[in-house]
C-alpha cells in the first residue's frame, strides 16, 4: 500500500493542502470471536480529535471508507479530495495495527466462549470471565444485560436460598433451576446429550405464573429501559419470539399467557402455537444464518419457558416439556427478588467457567453411566439435566461457605423428591394422554369382542333390546346404544360420536344400510330398537387382512 504522509496541525494537510480540519487515530481493532466470520476484522474504534474536540467513533471494519460518521459530527469537514486520501490513512492505521498482537474482540452471540486460554461467558452487553479483555459486543446482543451481583458470592446465594424457600420451593426450585440450565445449555449440548426441555409452567389464571418465571428465570434486562427482555405475549406474532431464539444463545426465552378461550377455534390454534413454539425451542443445536453486515450465526439454543393455562395433548409435546404446575397463588416475595436472582447467577458463572471443562467431563461421567443403564427417553434426560444444573448451583453455594454439607446433602434430598413429584405427574399425563389414542380400528374391537364375549348376545331376535346383540348366520345385529358403552371403555374411543363410528363402519363396507331411506340402523322387531346390521363375513375378512392373514 502506498504511505500516505500527512501533516496533522490544525487537522490534517496533504502536501500542504488541508484536506480536514480534524486528526484522526485508531484506538483499537476488533476481530469476530464467534459466528461465521470469526477470525475476521469486525470493528475499528476511531479517535477524531478537532481543536475544541474529541470524538470515539466505533465503526464496522468493512465500511469505514463511507466515512459515515462525518454525519453525526457537523462540526467535522473534509474536502472532496480529501475523501479518498482520508480512506487510505485509515487503512494504513489498520495495516500497522493488524502488527500488534493486543487487539480486542466482538461478540455476536451470547453464552459460553472458548478463547485461546479461556473461557467466558457473553451476559448480553457483559463479558463474565474476560474483565480484563477489550470487547464489544454486536447490536443485537448488547439490547441484554444481566444485572452484577450486589452481595458477595457467600451473602446473594444464602439470599436467594431463603428467598426460594420463602415462596414456594416446589414452584421456585425448579423455575430458578431452569434457568442454571439455560446458562449452561450449549455446555450439555457439546457433551452430545439430546437435550430437548422446555420449562412448562401451568396454572389457572391469577395464580402469579409470570411475576414467577420473571422472577427467578427471565433475569435479564433491556439495556436501555431496564424492563425485563425476551418475553413474547402469545398473542403477538411468532417472528418476535423467533427473533429472540435466535439472539438468545444460553439466554432465557419466555412465550407468556398461553390462555384458555372459550370459543373452539381460539382454544385449538392456541394449542397449535403451544406445540409450535414447543417443537422449534427443543430443536437445539440447529443453525440458522441470520440476515446481517457480519453474518451472524445463530442457533435455537436458547432455554425456553412457557406459562399456560392448559396443558398440552400429545404426548411428544409433553415428553419435550418439564411441566411445573401452579394449585395455589405464588404469595409473599419481595420487590427485589428478581435482582437477587440475577446476581446470583451472575456469581454462579463467575465461579462456574474456570471450573467449566472439569464440570464438563464430570457431567459427561454421569451421563454415560446412566446410558449403560439404559436409554434415557426425553422426559428423563431433561429432568437429568436439570437436577445437574441445580446440583451445580448448590455446590457453588456450598463451596461460598453460605451452607454446610449436611444442609447441602438436605437440598439435595428435597430437590431429588421435586423432580420424582414432576416425573410422576408427567407420567400420569402421558398415560391419559394414551388412553384416548385409538389402539386398534372399531373393526378390530368389534371382531375381538364378539370372540372374547364382551359384547352381551342374544341366542332369538324377540330377546334383543338395547343391551344386547343378535348373530343371525352372517347378520350381527347390534344396538347402537350397546356399541356406546362397549367403545367408550377402549382406548381412545372415550369421546367418539355415533357419526364417526358409522363412517368407519360404512368405509369399510360392513353396515348395511335401510333398503328405503338408506339410514344407518335398521328396525328389528315391531317395538324393538333399531338396530345397526352389520354383515360378519366382512368384518372377519377385513380383520383378518388388517393382521396379514
Amino acid at each position: 500500500m502506498k504511505e500516505i504522509k500527512l501533516a496533522t496541525q490544525h487537522g490534517l494537510s496533504h502536501r500542504g493542502t488541508p484536506i480536514c480540519n480534524f486528526s484522526v487515530g485508531l484506538s483499537n481493532i476488533y476481530y469476530w470471536a464467534d459466528g461465521p466470520a470469526k477470525g475476521s476484522l469486525a470493528f475499528l474504534r476511531l479517535v477524531i480529535t478537532t481543536d475544541t474536540a474529541r470524538y470515539e467513533e466505533l465503526i464496522q471494519a468493512t465500511g469505514y471508507s463511507r466515512l459515515s460518521f462525518l454525519r453525526r459530527h457537523p462540526d467535522l469537514s473534509v474536502t472532496r479530495k480529501g475523501l479518498e486520501i482520508l480512506d487510505l490513512h485509515i487503512a494504513g492505521l489498520v495495516a500497522d495495527r493488524i502488527r500488534e498482537s493486543d487487539t480486542g474482540l466482538a461478540f455476536s452471540q451470547t453464552g459460553f466462549h472458548h478463547l485461546e486460554n479461556r473461557t467466558v461467558f457473553v451476559a448480553g452487553n457483559r463479558l463474565i470471565g474476560g474483565e480484563d479483555l477489550d470487547v464489544i459486543f454486536a447490536p443485537e446482543i448488547s439490547n441484554f444485560h444481566l444485572t452484577e451481583a450486589v452481595l458477595p458470592p457467600r451473602e446473594i446465594s444464602e439470599e436467594l436460598l431463603n428467598r426460594l424457600q420463602a415462596i414456594n420451593p416446589e414452584i421456585a426450585v425448579p423455575v430458578f433451576a431452569f434457568g442454571i440450565l439455560t446458562a449452561l445449555q450449549s455446555l450439555v449440548l457439546e457433551c452430545g446429550i439430546p437435550l430437548t426441555s422446555v420449562l412448562y409452567l401451568n396454572g389457572q389464571s391469577g395464580l402469579g405464573k409470570t411475576e414467577t418465571v420473571k422472577k427467578f428465570f427471565a433475569l435479564y434486562d433491556f439495556t436501555k429501559s431496564k424492563l425485563p427482555a425476551l418475553i413474547t405475549e402469545a398473542g403477538s406474532t411468532m417472528a418476535g419470539f423467533r427473533e429472540n431464539l435466535c439472539s438468545a444463545r444460553d439466554l432465557p426465552v419466555v412465550l407468556d399467557d398461553l390462555c384458555l378461550s372459550s370459543a373452539k377455534d381460539s382454544q385449538r390454534k392456541r394449542l397449535e402455537i403451544g406445540a409450535q413454539v414447543i417443537r422449534e425451542a427443543s430443536n437445539k443445536g440447529a443453525m440458522r444464518i441470520k440476515a446481517g453486515n457480519h453474518g451472524t450465526e445463530s442457533s435455537t439454543e436458547a432455554g425456553v419457558a412457557i406459562t399456560a393455562e392448559f396443558n398440552m395433548r400429545s404426548i411428544s409435546d409433553v415428553t419435550r416439556c418439564i411441566i411445573v404446575t401452579l394449585e395455589r397463588p405464588m404469595d409473599g416475595g419481595k420487590s427485589d427478588d428478581r435482582t437477587i436472582a440475577a446476581g446470583a447467577l451472575d456469581a454462579f458463572l463467575t465461579w462456574f467457567i474456570p471450573r467449566y471443562q472439569q464440570e464438563k467431563e464430570h457431567l459427561e461421567q454421569r451421563y454415560n453411566g446412566l446410558q449403560t443403564k439404559g436409554r434415557l427417553d426425553r422426559l428423563k434426560t431433561g429432568l437429568f439435566c436439570l437436577y445437574w444444573a441445580f446440583d451445580c448451583f448448590m455446590r457453588f453455594v456450598r463451596d461460598t461457605g453460605a451452607i454446610t454439607a449436611s444442609t447441602y446433602n438436605q437440598v439435595d434430598q428435597f430437590w431429588k423428591g421435586i423432580l420424582q413429584q414432576i416425573e410422576h405427574r408427567q407420567r400420569q399425563l402421558i398415560a391419559c394422554i394414551d388412553a384416548k389414542i385409538p389402539k386398534v380400528s372399531i373393526q378390530e374391537l368389534l371382531w375381538a369382542g364378539i370372540q372374547n364375549h364382551a359384547i352381551p348376545l342374544v341366542n332369538k331376535p324377540k330377546k334383543l333390546d338395547s343391551f344386547h346383540g343378535l348373530i343371525k348366520g352372517n347378520d350381527f345385529f347390534l344396538p347402537p346404544l350397546l356399541l356406546d358403552e362397549f367403545l367408550s371403555n377402549q382406548d381412545g374411543y372415550q369421546s367418539i360420536t355415533r357419526t364417526a363410528i358409522s363412517r368407519e363402519l360404512k368405509a369399510a363396507g360392513i353396515l348395511v344400510l335401510h333398503k328405503n331411506d338408506h339410514a344407518n340402523t335398521v328396525k328389528s322387531k315391531k317395538g324393538g330398537p333399531r338396530v345397526l346390521h352389520i354383515r360378519l363375513d366382512l368384518l372377519r375378512k377385513n380383520v383378518e387382512r388388517i393382521h396379514g392373514l
